[in-house]
């Protein structure tokens, strides 16, 4: 098992809409097809850290807003699917409330059966289309909507700012992800071919099949290939060995309406709201770019930096933060404010450490406070007491001296992607108790989905079904004998015990276990 990022691009619509005509009421029999198509195939949703509340309210709070607190908030998910985004955040905040809607039937009937079967009172799931939502749904402090800004016909897409501006209350952050230009130009050579490929194929799965070999056929290297057709040929390849949700519902979406970011910040404008961050802070630095061209983008002001930074990493894929503009009092973070955060290992630093041909970093600020993050993972440290507790862990007696405010190297610091900032501290254990208990989320959906929520609500991946099996079984009732017992084959053999415990340290590094 490992842990990943979250899957990008890959779209849920929340509306009925035909190709033939955009303006067909939500009922129509084309819409009703589009519908079903979610159903025969339906779109897998998966968590990712920028699409908690958590770090909507972090990266709020570092520019000035004042976001609400993630404990009690108001969360709403637009185009929600089977759930396995919003469900499992609402399980750890029990004194929060999460609203999430979806037009296709099966995903939504998924998403209640895991509510209910967690026993949330706190979720409330709506099958409805996006331009039908009731009247009284009210306003939330943080909303989500991923996976459904580019697969919008302009017609439809033209509602979509104006309800994210509706809902959203006044000091609230909203995300957005989108295919983004110039990368999705590359990106549009496989859609044109699958679309061309399957244009006769009426049936979704025969799609799949017949998507996946022209992929493959097309992906296999020639003898004159150059790089760049190495590199489109190698792209091939991985599209073909995508989930089948996201080949039917990205690769060979019937919409796909890729932008530029200013053409995405004109259309928050409209609906009176503007551009906050990007959710990942470290896609906006610049990092690896030659020295002449991060001189370049210093000329720039903030919004068309972040453009030529799209030209420049030929970007395909955003998630972006907006709030409203009448927030939005600064257009730079406020180091100070990293005081009432806390500051945990990224998944860059805790990859890096793993590395046996990675160094230590050369900043000695750096080095410090990534040792005490890797030693305390998966626990977070709160930002004041980070110098102390650096100078407490040094070896042989030694205080670290920090040259720099703590809050400037840790803002630093998630700017290269090298810690992860949080309002909360999820409550997660480091070590496998008596009898383990994993999160009542991840093994929920462990038992029909390969991919699973940790308690950062990352991605942790689970190829293996005995690894599956497991997660499933600790629920906090069942010691090791009884869990060997149940498990079986090698692990009730000589060594089964070892292995067991192993496997019981790996979930606890992903931060799978409950305190």
């Amino acid at each position: 098992m490992d842990a990943s990022h979250p899957m990008q691009g890959v779209p849920r619509r929340a509306f009925r809409i035909s190709v033939s005509s955009a303006t067909r009421a939500p009922g129509s029999v084309q819409g009703d097809a589009l519908a079903n198509s979610y159903n025969d195939v339906p779109y897998t949703s998966s968590p990712g850290p920028a699409r908690h509340p958590d770090r909507l309210a972090t990266i709020g709070m570092l520019f000035g807003l004042d976001v609400a607190p993630v404990d009690t908030c108001r969360v709403l998910e637009f185009a929600c699917g089977d759930g396995s985004n919003l469900v499992p955040a609402a399980a750890l905040l029990p004194n929060a409330r999460f609203v999430g809607f979806d037009f296709a039937a099966q995903p939504i009937a998924r998403a209640r059966a895991m509510t209910d079967a967690l026993g949330l009172a706190n979720v409330r799931l709506l099958e409805r289309d996006l331009r039908d939502l009731p009247e009284d749904l009210g306003t939330f402090d943080y909303i989500i909507v991923h996976g459904l800004y580019s697969w919008l016909p302009a017609e439809v897409r033209a509602h979509l700012m104006p309800r994210i501006a509706r809902h959203l209350a006044p000091a609230g952050v909203a995300f957005v992800s989108y295919n983004a230009l110039p990368g999705s130009h590359l990106r549009a050579i496989a859609w044109d071919m699958l679309a061309y490929h399957t244009r006769e194929i009426p049936d979704k799965r025969s799609k799949l099949a017949a998507a996946r070999e022209i992929l493959n056929l097309a992906g296999m290297p020639a003898s004159d290939d150059d790089s760049l057709l190495q590199a489109l040929r190698a792209d091939l390849r991985k599209t073909a060995q995508g989930s089948d949700s996201s080949l039917a519902h990205d690769d060979l979406a019937e919409f796909n309406h890729a932008v530029h970011f200013h053409a995405f910040v004109e259309d928050a404008k409209g609906a009176g709201l503007a551009f906050l961050s990007e959710a990942h802070p470290s896609s906006s630095t610049g990092v690896g770019l030659a020295p002449a061209v991060r001189i370049m983008l210093a000329d720039f002001d903030r919004l068309a930096r972040e453009q030529y930074l799209d030209f420049l990493h030929f970007r395909h894929y955003r998630e972006s933060l907006l709030c409203h503009a009448a927030a939005l009092s600064r257009s730079k973070i406020d180091p100070s404010r990293a005081r009432d955060l806390h500051a945990v290992a990224s998944l860059e630093l805790r990859r890096a450490a793993a590395s046996p041909s990675q160094r230590p970093p050369a900043d000695a600020d750096v080095a410090a406070i990534s040792r005490l993050l890797l030693a305390c993972w998966p626990h977070a440290v709160p930002v004041p007491d980070i110098a102390r507790a650096c100078s407490e862990g040094a070896q042989q007696g030694s205080r670290h001296v920090f040259l720099k405010p703590i809050e400037q190297v840790v803002i630093e610091m998630q700017a290269a992607a090298q810690l992860d900032l949080r309002s909360t501290r999820p409550m997660v254990a480091a070590t496998a108790g008596e009898r383990p208990e994993a999160l009542p989320a991840a093994r929920w959906l462990v038992r029909e989905h390969s991919v699973v929520p940790s308690a950062y609500h990352e991605a942790v991946r689970f190829p293996d079904a005995t690894g599956r099996r497991l997660l499933a079984l600790i629920d906090g009732t069942k010691t090791r004998r009884e869990l060997a017992a149940s498990l079986g084959g090698s692990f009730a053999m000589p060594g089964g015990s070892a292995r067991l415990e192993h496997a019981l340290d790996v979930f606890a590094k992903k931060a799978l276990l409950v305190a």
